[in-house]
Formats: C-alpha cells, sequence, structure tokens
C-alpha cells in the first residue's frame, strides 16, 4: 500500500520542484527511512525530494565510497557511479565499499554490488569509462548535481566546468595524507526568503593548480590516513543531502579537516563568484565545446612513473647512459666493481624503512637539493627512488655540482625505480 505525501515544510520549495516529486512511497520505505524522516524540516517531503533525486558521483574510490555509501542508505533515488579503474589491493584500506575478493573488478561495478545489498530501493548506473572533454557534457547532462571523489586536477577542474555549463551545483573534495576538505561550488544558494544568490564555482576559489603540488598530491605517493577520506566522503554526502531537501547553507563554506587538529574540522566563509573566472564570469572563455580548453597544459606538473624530467629548455635530464634500466642495475650490483658504486635510495627514511635494496644508503631528496655534498663521492654514483622521478633530480644536482668541482665521476639513476624492480628483477620484493 502507498501513502500520499503531505504538505511542504521546506520554504524553499518552489512550484517547479513541486511537480517534479514524486507522489508516495512504499511501506517498507516509511520503515526504512522513517529515522531521518523524523527530523525537523526533512519530514515526507524532503524523503520524496531524495526519491526523486538524479546525482552523478565521479569516483568511487576513497571519497567515493564513504559519499556513494550514505547516498544509498538515505535514499537517494537514481546514483550514476563514474570510474574507469579496478579494485587493487592497496585500495582496500580506505575505500571501503570494496572487498579483497572483487580485486581487479571495475570499482564502479564493485561499488553497485555493495550499494545493492545496502540499499535495493536506488536506481544504481555503473559507468566504465572515463569522463573526458569530449564525453562530460552528454555524459553528466541527466543529472541535477554533479560530487567530484577523483584525485587528479584534471578532472576537477573538467567536472567544475562541466557543472557550470549544465548549470548544476558542484560538490567537490579533496583528501591526502591526514589532511582534508569539500565544499560545494556553482549553482545558487536559497536564502530563506526564497531568493537566489550566485555561488562561486571552484574556478573562482582555486583559479591555478597549486605550483609544485604535482596534481595536489595523490595517495600512492603522500600516504593517506582512511578516516580521513571516510570524514570527507561522509561530509560531501551530507552537503549533496542538504542540496536535495532544501536546507543547503545559505552562506557558502568551505570545510577544512585535519586528523591531529582541534577543533578537528574548521569551516570558513568561500568567497563570492570572481568577475574574471573564465566559467562562470561575466565573459568567460570556456564554452560548450570543452575540448577547446587545454586542461593537460592547465594542469600540466604531475609525474608518472617513469616520466621524463626535462630542464628549462625541454631537454631531457640525464643523456645517453645516464639512466639505467634495473636489469642494468642488478647486473652492476652483481659485477665485482660493485665496491666502486654508491646506491642512494632518494626516498623519505619512513619508506626506506619499509623497504629497501641491500647496500643502498638513505639520503632523501630534499636533504641531497639543499646540499648535494652529502652525497658520498665514488666513481659511480647511482641514484634510486620509487618511480624513477626524484631520482633524475637528485642526478642533475649532482652532476651541477660536479661541473664545477675537481671531483669526477659517473653519475647515472635507475628507469622506474623500485616498482620497476619488484616488476622486472625481484618478484618478491616488496610494493606498497
Amino acid at each position: 500500500m502507498n501513502y500520499q505525501a503531505g504538505p511542504s515544510t521546506s520554504s524553499s520549495q518552489n512550484a517547479q520542484e513541486e511537480e517534479e516529486v514524486p507522489l508516495s512511497l512504499s511501506l517498507d520505505e516509511y520503515a526504512r527511512y522513517g529515522r531521518q524522516m523524523i527530523m525537523p524540516d526533512f519530514g515526507l517531503p524532503g524523503q520524496l525530494r531524495l526519491k526523486n533525486a538524479k546525482v552523478a558521483v565521479v569516483g568511487a574510490g576513497g571519497l567515493g565510497c564513504p559519499t556513494l555509501q550514505y547516498l544509498a542508505g538515505a535514499g537517494v533515488g537514481t546514483i550514476a557511479i563514474f570510474d574507469h579503474d579496478t579494485v587493487g589491493l592497496s585500495n582496500l584500506h580506505r575505500q571501503i565499499l570494496h572487498t579483497t575478493d572483487r580485486i581487479r573488478m571495475n570499482k564502479a561495478e564493485s561499488a553497485c554490488l555493495a550499494l545493492r545489498a545496502l540499499n535495493p530501493k536506488v536506481n544504481l548506473i555503473p559507468h566504465h569509462v572515463p569522463i573526458t572533454p569530449s564525453t562530460a557534457l552528454p555524459l553528466l547532462r541527466p543529472y541535477s548535481m554533479i560530487i567530484d571523489c577523483t584525485d587528479r586536477p584534471l578532472t576537477r577542474y573538467l567536472l567544475n566546468d562541466a557543472a557550470v555549463r549544465l548549470d548544476v551545483p558542484l560538490v567537490s573534495g579533496a583528501a591526502i595524507s591526514s589532511a582534508g576538505q569539500w565544499a560545494v561550488y556553482g549553482g545558487a544558494t536559497t536564502s530563506k526568503d526564497g531568493s537566489k544568490k550566485k555561488r562561486a564555482c571552484y574556478r573562482c576559489i582555486w583559479p591555478s593548480v597549486l605550483a609544485g603540488s604535482g596534481g595536489n598530491g595523490k595517495c600512492e605517493e603522500q600516504g593517506v590516513w582512511g578516516v580521513v577520506t571516510g570524514l570527507v566522503g561522509t561530509g560531501m554526502a551530507g552537503e549533496a543531502i542538504k542540496l536535495i531537501v532544501g536546507r543547503e547553507d545559505p552562506q557558502p563554506l568551505l570545510h577544512l579537516h585535519h586528523l591531529c587538529s582541534n577543533p578537528l574540522i574548521r569551516t570558513i566563509r568561500l568567497k563570492p563568484p570572481s568577475t574574471k573566472c573564465i566559467a562562470c564570469g561575466p565573459e568567460p572563455t570556456i564554452s560548450d565545446d570543452l575540448e577547446k580548453f587545454g586542461y593537460e597544459s592547465f594542469c600540466a606538473g604531475a609525474m608518472g612513473e617513469g616520466d621524463e624530467v626535462t630542464d628549462e629548455t625541454g631537454l631531457v635530464v640525464g643523456g645517453v647512459g645516464e639512466r639505467i634500466s634495473v636489469k642494468e642495475l642488478d647486473e652492476i650490483m652483481r659485477s665485482p666493481t660493485s665496491n666502486d658504486m654508491v646506491l642512494v635510495d632518494t626516498r623519505p627514511p619512513v619508506e626506506f624503512g619499509i623497504c629497501s635494496l641491500k647496500g643502498s644508503t638513505n639520503i632523501p631528496l630534499p636533504s641531497i637539493l639543499k646540499d648535494p655534498s652529502i652525497v658520498p663521492f665514488k666513481a659511480e654514483v647511482v641514484f634510486l627512488c620509487k618511480r624513477g622521478n626524484d631520482s633524475q633530480l637528485a642526478a642533475k644536482a649532482i652532476r651541477q655540482v660536479q661541473s664545477s668541482s675537481a671531483k669526477q665521476g659517473r653519475i647515472r639513476d635507475v628507469r622506474g625505480g623500485l616498482l620497476a624492480w619488484s616488476r622486472d628483477v625481484d618478484p618478491e620484493f616488496p610494493v606498497y
């Protein structure tokens, strides 16, 4: 048996929203959602808005898992999940919807399995394809809200621009190490008198990628507490639910969390929209043709495994023979002349303590860049790191010092780093 909704208790609901709200809940939905429906200013109308909502969640990882779990639990009617990645063992300490037996499964599909078990009343739509400048608008157009749970700056700015073009709010968050943040961008806030006020978009607040951040960092490089992603993702779900039921904050806020801070969460007011914003300003340069905007060049800076470091002229650092493979390093370490080489591991001490190659010396990259003379000098110096990026920078710094010194030796670094060593030389070497 179904029951009809009573009169609305939300002052922000307009006539159009009234027409879009479904007329009823099923009997078991009353029992499922009863504990939130009895909240003041929520009631049956709020639950019906959740049931009628269509939300796109991009990313089913550390932030996406808690966000999705609470959205589905609350009864958001349609949730599209975008993620083309697969579940990995290193995900499981924080990506709580996935399980060990679903390793190598697509994350969107894995999340759907968990969410269907939690709430079969929710319509879940998994998408295995990445969102790109050419596909963003058509893929996201059916949804009235975008929730960005990704960790790539390119995707963050792309989702913001898509949200601006589609005129929908964007809930965006980030978490790294022991800190995180989340906020609502774009769209408009509704005051108690029903008037609308435009929110700043993501580009208004963050007009450019932070210099030297490598894309604001990634968990695989800087680490992350699982509970931090959980808290930030839960906060993002809370913002989305408030938007849907018409209880959003009248003043746009940025929430800042640090696991070791007191208070645990600080909130600051977001500035108003920027008149110079290239996405939502009065004279935007970003149009519906998102492919025209150079996202790759705009977000350049994050290096992947094995990427080449270039100097200020654009030339690759390290000439022929100055970058060696892990198999070549293995041959050198086995040769009788290995005593003439010093192998320097440039990772942070905590990572060196997790695992290291026998005979290597730990000198972190920041220490080398600050004082290159601390590197022991032998006929050959070989630098090694996790992926083969920091080692290039260390080798470059030593070559520059050597050019003005009487000491001469061979300076090389290892392409692909310890990840390549585990893959190509010693499968038993730990990967973290």
